[in-house]
């Protein structure tokens, strides 16, 4: 076995694999790259080559490695760590638990820095980073790359910000769906994509076989009586539905759980249109959500068993007697097809009747620990309230030492998350040896640093190709690797097997053709770095001139502030004595959603934050952002009550009232706003509010900003002038009107401020 040779590489820390290699070639010959391989083959390895690369060609650039949890971005550090021949000093991270002073101190030190995208985008947007000089920026988990996930607002950034940008995208699986990959290469501005599987030639020395197979089993004619009431339910809801002009039929199997909130985003969608002529509408709403209640308990009878279903009937009566019980709850409960469901469903789980599942993994996990009573085993289970049982029947059996392994996040007061210490001491315990089977949910799937395993049982299907990978991933590593899926027959775990079977097939078919579509495009080009170029463009335009705007740290966590970002604006995060957003030295913007206008104005707080702003500002604005005609609808309000409340604004206070639909439409006006008076008119920001958290120089800014006809760009040439407040105070008129547009007036005027006796009222 040999070791790459590399400068920036470790010694006998990377085993020479050929394709690991190559793929880093290729990324560095042509340019963003999307790398699709299974797990297990080294992506971490091509990025930390990649890096290698870089880094010798440009020493000065920045490496960022994006992982979507801090578990995996820790392990990122530690892989740097151990590849990388850097001081570990300059290998830095980054996640929302290091305060934003010290992720300020890591970013400017830091060579290798690996981060969460939250992290990075929170820093991107409040300026405390730019990606100019970031040489290569890694996207870890890349299939996350669409809608409105963070890595799509980082890429866009980084295309803007930095002159030579290079991406490296890292997935198992980027889904099934063309569109859907070609959102993920969109949104990172990928130019070539690489696959690479275990078949393939080059590959197949550093991987083990995975035997898959699938056990069948037949649920009881008990469970059978209690799904025959549900789908009655079902169909009924459905036929309902269909009536109204929604369902296309009430085939209950039709509709899985995409296709119902598919349904219900419509509806919804009609709601805001038609529901005050309509009142139909409503009433289909309510009973879409009834539909979408037993269907997930259709669902947990089929593929769980008697107990999950009582639990999740025990949670519908208790929330019949909260004040927040939905009329679609009430329905449901009081229906005699759900009533006789849940007496059934009682009466089983009072004799202890399981899902035929549970006896079978047993089967599996016992046989597996009598042939190898080393052996680690993975159960998932994406339910967490049915992994807790399996847990506890498992545990009765000798031989087995199984652990629960889910998310941080709690699940009522009964079901707390585990947090990320228990993850890892757990992992560490279960690779001792200390737990044998670890039954996790969707948690263990993606990114943590789960070891190999001997088998992997599903313990139910999943839809989801990307998922079906990862599970599967987890096992073969480095000695074959066993899978089995349990799937109960005529239910929806044989549908979903095969919906996933069928993603994957149509992903590697989609991906195969993307690479050529890739390569045929760069082959038709005189030379395939103008592709490069032509892609980047618009993106790389170094922006000379830019916005910079004030905005109140209450505003933090609004979407403006991201929309902002995207537009190129720099932006300072500080409290704000007066207004939310400060565009020029006469410009403050306070901004509002309607509920928050009406709320301002019955607790008082409306006429007060608009006499600040047109006291302290020239040209104050109140922007209201949502749909204006909600202001007489959305709250108790009397329409004469609003109205007279605008009217005062406008009138008593000479502040202009705009309206905007939405977060987007928000940054849009304030940036082209601040853009003309700042770049057009040659406006400068005042800094003569928010003095809390004022840097020292901004302090220093706001003191001569205080002097009589000192703007802001006048204290700014001052300070230059003299260096400091002191030495301006000692000087004379003379030496003040040596400062450009000083004249005899102003100096004069400011010295009669810098010597003249206090008088005070008293004196």
């Amino acid at each position: 076995m040999g070791f790459v040779q590399h400068a920036l590489i470790k010694p006998e820390t990377m085993e020479t694999r050929l394709y690991q290699e190559v793929l880093a070639a290729r990324v560095a010959d042509k340019g963003n790259t999307l790398v699709v391989a299974p797990t297990a083959l080294g992506k971490t390895v091509v990025a930390a080559l990649v890096s290698a690369h870089v880094l010798s060609k440009q020493p000065e650039k920045k490496i960022v490695f994006l992982a979507p949890t801090k578990p995996l971005a820790v392990q990122h550090e530690a892989s740097f760590k151990k590849f990388m021949n850097v001081a570990e000093e300059k290998i830095g991270l980054l996640t929302g638990s290091v305060p934003p002073k010290e992720r300020e101190e890591i970013w400017r030190n830091a060579t290798l820095i690996s981060a969460t995208p939250q992290t990075i985008e929170n820093d991107l947007v409040t300026g405390r980073i730019s990606l100019e000089g970031v040489g290569l920026l890694i996207f870890d988990e890349a299939h996350r790359s669409v809608k409105d996930y963070t890595y799509v607002f980082i890429a866009q950034h980084y295309l803007r910000q930095c002159r030579s940008p290079l991406i490296l995208a890292l997935t198992a699986s980027p889904g099934s769906d063309e569109a859907k990959i070609q959102d993920v290469c969109k949104n990172l501005f990928i130019q070539n994509i690489e696959v690479k599987t275990a078949k393939d030639l080059d590959v197949q020395p550093y991987t083990k076989e995975i035997n898959v197979k699938w056990e069948l089993v037949e649920l009881p004619k008990e469970f059978l009586e209690i799904k025959k009431h549900l789908e009655v339910f079902l169909k009924e809801q459905l036929l309902f539905l269909k009536k109204c002009g929604y369902a296309k039929t009430i085939n209950s199997s039709y509709y899985g759980k995409r296709q119902l909130l598919e349904l219900q985003a419509l509806i919804r969608r009609d709601i805001g249109s038609k529901a005050k002529n309509n009142p139909l509408v409503y009433a289909a709403a309510s009973r879409l959500a009834a539909l979408l209640k037993v269907s997930h308990a259709h669902t947990l009878l089929e593929t769980q068993g008697i107990s999950s279903l009582h639990d999740y009937f025990g949670r519908m009566e208790d929330g019949l007697g909260k004040s927040s019980a939905s009329k679609a709850l009430g329905f449901t409960w009081k229906h005699d097809s759900i009533q006789a469901a849940r007496a059934l469903t009682e009466k089983l789980h009072q004799q202890n009747v399981t899902h035929p599942k549970l006896a079978k993994l047993v089967e599996i996990l016992e046989k597996q620990f009598r042939e190898n009573p080393e052996s680690r085993a993975i159960v998932f289970n994406h339910y967490r309230d049915s992994a807790k049982k399996l847990v506890e029947e498992l545990g009765k059996r000798e031989g087995l030492r199984p652990l629960r392994f889910v998310g941080q996040a709690t699940k009522g007061e009964k079901d707390k998350g585990m947090t990320q210490k228990e993850q890892t001491r757990a992992i560490q315990e279960f690779k001792a040896g200390a737990f044998n089977v670890l039954v996790a949910t969707s948690v263990a799937e993606e990114g943590l640093d789960i070891p190999a395993v001997d088998l992997v049982v599903f313990y139910e299907s999943v839809p989801s190709e990307i998922r079906t990978i990862q599970r599967r991933g987890r096992t073969g590593r480095f000695a074959t690797g066993k899978v089995v899926i349990l799937l109960a027959k005529g239910t929806r775990d044989e549908t979903f097997y095969w919906v996933s079977v069928h993603k994957e097939r149509r992903m590697q078919k989609t991906l195969h053709k993307l690479r050529n579509d890739f390569g045929e495009q760069a082959a038709a080009l005189p030379d395939a770095a103008l592709d490069r170029q032509a892609t980047l463009l618009p993106y790389t335009q170094e922006v000379h001139e830019k916005v910079l705007i004030y905005v109140d740290t209450r505003e933090q966590q609004s979407s403006v502030l991201e929309e902002l970002a995207a537009k190129n604006a720099l932006i300072k995060v500080q409290q704000l004595e007066v207004g939310d957003y400060v565009l020029t030295d006469q410009i403050v913007v306070e901004r509002k959603t309607v509920e928050d206008f009406l709320n301002s104005m019955l607790d008082g707080r409306l006429f007060d934050q608009c006499l600040k702003m047109s006291s302290n500002y020239e040209m104050p604005l109140l922007l209201i952002e949502g749909k204006p005609e909600d202001l007489y609808s959305s709250r108790n309000i009397h329409k004469n009550a609003v109205v007279g409340a605008l009217t005062t604004i406008a009138l008593h206070y000479r502040l202009p009232v705009l309206f905007t639909r939405n977060a987007e439409e928000t940054a849009d006006f304030l940036y082209v706003t601040a853009k003309r008076e700042q770049l057009n008119e040659g406006r400068d920001i005042r800094l003569r509010v928010g003095r809390k958290g004022l840097t020292l120089p901004e302090q220093q800014l706001f003191i001569m900003e205080s002097l009589p006809l000192v703007g802001p760009s006048m204290a700014r040439a001052l300070l230059k002038k003299f260096g400091s407040i002191e030495k301006l105070v000692q000087a004379s008129d003379g030496e003040l009107q040596e400062v450009e547009k000083m004249g005899p007036k102003k100096a004069k005027a400011i010295r009669a401020v810098l010597t003249a006796k206090w008088t005070g009222p008293n004196e």
